[in-house]
C-alpha cells in the first residue's frame, strides 16, 4: 500500500493526515469493472475521491515546481533532455506555446475531482471532514492554476455541466474561485491547523488578487511555524510524485546544478540554511552537455533542499505569511514596518557557517524595502515553483526595487535565443480540442 500523507503542522504540535491511495482491508484486491457514478458519494468512496485530487496536485506540483525553477533561474540546466531532464528549448527559460499538456491534465483533474467531490458530497450530506477536505484541495488546485498558467479556460464548477470552457485573458477567475473554496473550507474547519491551511491559502490568492488588505488580514492568523506540506512517494512505479528536483540531480542524473544561480554564492557567503548547495562526492560535471554553454559540460554542485525522492513540497508556511504582511506593509507606503518583518523572517536563521543568526538587511528608503522583500520570498520559497508567478505580477503591478535573477546569458546564447517565460500557455490538446480557444499554432 502507497500512502501520501499531509502534514498540517504549527507550532509546538504535529497533525497529520493519512490519505491512502489503496486501502487493502485484509483481503485481495481486484479491479471490479466501472463503479456506477452515484456510489462515487457514498461514505466508502469519499475519502477515495478526494485523494484522486490530492494524488493529480502531487504529481502536477512536484514535476511542474522543477520546470518553474528552471524559469525563475533558481537552479541553471545541466543540459539533460531524456530522463528528468527538460528540453533544450526549456532549458533556456522558454515555455513553447502549446506545450506541457500534462501539466495541464494534472491540474485539471485535480480540480475536477475535488468539485466532483464537493458536488457528490453536497447531494450525500457528507460529514463536514471532507467537505473540508474537498474544497481545499480544489482551492489550492485553483491557486497552482492562477500562479502557473499565463491565461485560463473558464469552465463551469457543476461536474455536471460538460459545455467546453471559454477563454480568459490572465488567471483572475482562478485566483477568485481559489478564495471562495478556501473560505468554504475555513467555516468546516475543525481545527487550528486546518483553518491556518484553509487562511494560508486564501492569503496567496488575495495577494495574486492585489487584496492586499484580506491578504495580510488573513497572513496574520497563521503562526510562523505553520508547514503545509505535499509528500512524495518513493517507490519507482509510483514515479509521477516523488520529488523530481533531488531525483534529477542524483545517481548518473546531474540534470541541474548551483552553478551560475544568485543562492550559489548566496550560500557560500552567508550560510543561509534554507538555500543549501553541496559537493557531489562522484561527480564535479553535469551528466550532459549544455547547448552553447563553453566546452559543453556543466559543473555540477546540486541542491541539498530536498535530500530524499520522499522529500515533502511546501504549498504553504507561517514565514511565508509573514512575507505577505511585508509585502502588504510596503503596498500601504510603510517600509519601516515591512523591515521589521522582513528582518523577523530572515534573522530567524542560523547560518551553517558560524553557527550565528544572520544578520539583519538594512534597507534606506522604500525602494531597497522592496528589493529585500523579492530577495526574502526568493529565499524563503526557493523550489517550491512560486518565483515565477511572483516576478510576473510584480512586472505588471510595476513595484519598485531590483531583483536577484541572475544574468544566465553571459553563460549561454541558449538564454537569448527566446524571451523569458513565465508561466505556461493553454495546451494544444485543449486548444485542439474547445472551439471556444484559438487553434494551436493560431
Amino acid at each position: 500500500m502507497t500512502n501520501m500523507t499531509i502534514r498540517l503542522r504549527s507550532t509546538g504540535r504535529v497533525t497529520t493526515i493519512a490519505l491512502s491511495l489503496a486501502v487493502l482491508v485484509g483481503c485481495d484486491v481486484t479491479n471490479p469493472g466501472p463503479v456506477l457514478d452515484e456510489f462515487l458519494a457514498v461514505d466508502a468512496s469519499q475519502q477515495g475521491l478526494i485523494n484522486g485530487s490530492i494524488r493529480s496536485l502531487a504529481e502536477l506540483v512536484t514535476y511542474g515546481a522543477y520546470t518553474n525553477a528552471l524559469l525563475a533561474r533558481e537552479v541553471f540546466p545541466g543540459g539533460q533532455t531524456g530522463a528528468w531532464g527538460h528540453n533544450v528549448t526549456t532549458q533556456g527559460g522558454h515555455i513553447l506555446p502549446g506545450s506541457y499538456g500534462n501539466y495541464w491534465t494534472d491540474a485539471v483533474q485535480a480540480r475536477f475531482i475535488a468539485e466532483t467531490a464537493i458536488a457528490r458530497f453536497t447531494d450525500a450530506g457528507a460529514p463536514a471532514n471532507k467537505m473540508y477536505q474537498a474544497h481545499l484541495w480544489a482551492g489550492y488546485a485553483y491557486r497552482v492554476l492562477g500562479e502557473w498558467w499565463c491565461d485560463a479556460v473558464v469552465v463551469s464548477t457543476d461536474p455536471s455541466n460538460t459545455e467546453p470552457g471559454v477563454f480568459e485573458s490572465g488567471t483572475t477567475t482562478y485566483f477568485n474561485r481559489a478564495v471562495t473554496n478556501f473560505s468554504a473550507a475555513l467555516g468546516l474547519a475543525a481545527n487550528a491547523d486546518e483553518k491556518s491551511a484553509a487562511l494560508a491559502g486564501r492569503a496567496a490568492a488575495y495577494a495574486h488578487l492585489g487584496d492586499w488588505t484580506n491578504a495580510a488580514g488573513d497572513a496574520s492568523q497563521v503562526p510562523d511555524g505553520f508547514v503545509f506540506q505535499i509528500e512524495t512517494g518513493g517507490e519507482a512505479s509510483f514515479g509521477g510524485y516523488m520529488n523530481h528536483i533531488y531525483e534529477a540531480v542524483e545517481g548518473a542524473l546531474r540534470s541541474h546544478t548551483q552553478d551560475f544561480t544568485w543562492f550559489k554564492d548566496y550560500y557560500t557567503t552567508t550560510g543561509d540554511p534554507r538555500v543549501p548547495w553541496r559537493d557531489h562526492p562522484l561527480y564535479t560535471l553535469a551528466t550532459a552537455s549544455l547547448s552553447g554553454f563553453p566546452g559543453g559540460s556543466v559543473p555540477f554542485h546540486p541542491q541539498a533542499k530536498y535530500m530524499a525522492r520522499t522529500s515533502p513540497m511546501n504549498l504553504a508556511t507561517g514565514w511565508e505569511m509573514r512575507l505577505i504582511e511585508a509585502e502588504a506593509a510596503l503596498e500601504a507606503g510603510n517600509w519601516t514596518a515591512a523591515m521589521v518583518i522582513i528582518n523577523a523572517v530572515h534573522t530567524r536563521n542560523i547560518s551553517d557557517n558560524d553557527g550565528n543568526p544572520l544578520p539583519q538587511w538594512v534597507a534606506a528608503d522604500a525602494t531597497e524595502a522592496w528589493t529585500f522583500l523579492k530577495r526574502e520570498r526568493y529565499i524563503e520559497l526557493w523550489l517550491e515553483g512560486r518565483r515565477a508567478s511572483d516576478e510576473r505580477r510584480w512586472a505588471a503591478n510595476g513595484t519598485p526595487g531590483s531583483l536577484d535573477t541572475p544574468d544566465f546569458e553571459s553563460q549561454s546564447v541558449l538564454f537569448s535565443a527566446n524571451p523569458r517565460s513565465y508561466c505556461f500557455d493553454i495546451p494544444d490538446a485543449e486548444r485542439d480540442s474547445n472551439p471556444n480557444l484559438s487553434p494551436a499554432g493560431g
